[in-house]
């Protein structure tokens, strides 16, 4: 059994978050910030809930299960004070948007008219009152009133990068459960929604390879590779979320399927762009092969996988009873293609005989 805990191709996950808890200790004695662990309710006391992951719906913690969906205009005007709350959206901006670039010459009335409706219909309050104020800059959503999913991602995000291991599995798993579906599900092909949509992909990758190097140094590889798995699904073609699924997947000990992702994304970057995969992904594909042992520098012709694939080869032929391991490397994958005809044979006979 090799003892990964030693090996070098996965030490560097332990010393990053070992790093990362030695900042979050000075950080917590210097600003008297406190570590301990929360809960979603810890950073939820506002009694109203935007959420913009999937349909823009409003929710209240006063009235479990009501959800009140908001779409059309009033659901842009929402939307796009949720983004940002706390920070006022002019009407110029808010009608580009809810007219797409196009608004009618009365769109003052017309915004304060449907804001006038939103505010009814999401139970955000009347007038000055309002959750949803109106103020010379614009209007603005009050963050000390209404939470926003979006905001808290961000806010897991913050977590999960000075927390301890635990702590950042923790806040990544709560960040990936809130942005489960698409965020601006409303919104498919407005400008402005796009943007916040390759914003959110970009938060969601860093939380994805967070969440999983925490879970491997924490031990809780599922999550580890969960995490990968989904990193490596939004970007197949990136080096740095296949190398983390597949140092989870190792580290898990399912050593052919972290293989495979290397192999998914040669595949992918050959096909697309024309590349190969980069020094480090080639190198920790090489450490998994090899499953510990010491490897030697790359050569200079780039074909040390031939050479250990032919070395694999050479040793599964050898360990297979009935077999000549032929002396000549050139033979081996004849060999290993008369053993796997031959076995192929023998399975239909096998069967008929148990029946």
């Amino acid at each position: 059994m090799v003892r990964r805990d030693h090996h070098p191709a996965i030490l560097w996950s332990g010393v990053y978050l070992i790093i990362t808890l030695e900042t979050a200790t000075a950080r917590g004695a210097t600003t008297g910030e406190p570590r301990s662990s929360w809960s979603e309710g810890d950073t939820m006391p506002r009694r109203i809930r935007v959420h913009l992951f999937g349909p823009t719906r409003v929710t209240h913690r006063d009235t479990p299960g009501s959800t009140t969906r908001v779409l059309g205009k009033q659901g842009r005007i929402l939307a796009m004070l949720a983004l940002r709350p706390g920070h006022p959206v002019s009407k110029d901006r808010l009608a580009d948007a809810v007219w797409d670039g196009h608004p009618p010459p009365s769109y003052r009335q017309a915004l304060d008219s449907d804001v006038c409706v939103l505010r009814r219909r999401t139970g955000l309050g009347p007038g000055r009152s309002s959750a949803l104020a109106t103020t010379p800059a614009g209007y603005v959503l009050d963050p000390e009133r209404v939470w926003v999913d979006h905001t808290e991602v961000i806010e897991l995000l913050e977590r999960a990068r000075v927390g301890r291991s635990d702590e950042a599995v923790v806040a990544a798993r709560a960040a990936l459960d809130l942005a489960s579906s698409e965020l601006l599900e409303d919104e498919p092909y407005a400008e402005w929604a796009q943007e916040a949509r390759d914003a959110c992909r970009s938060t969601e990758m860093e939380i994805c390879l967070l969440g999983s190097r925490a879970g491997i140094v924490s031990g809780d590889t599922g999550f580890a590779v969960r995490c990968g798995e989904r990193a490596f699904a939004r970007a197949p073609a990136s080096e740095q979320a296949a190398v983390q699924l597949m140092r989870a997947l190792w580290w898990a000990g399912r050593r052919g399927e972290a293989i495979r992702v290397f192999l998914a994304l040669k595949n992918t970057l050959v096909d697309e762009l024309g590349e190969q995969p980069g020094a480090e992904a080639q190198r920790l594909y090489l450490t998994i092969l090899r499953d510990g042992e010491p490897i030697p520098a790359p050569s200079p012709d780039g074909l040390d996988h031939l050479r250990l694939s032919l070395e694999l080869l050479r040793g599964a032929l050898e360990q297979t009873p009935g077999v000549r391991t032929p002396a000549h490397d050139a033979d081996l994958a004849a060999a290993a293609a008369a053993v796997l005809a031959e076995r192929g044979r023998q399975r239909p006979t096998t069967r008929a005989a148990a029946s």
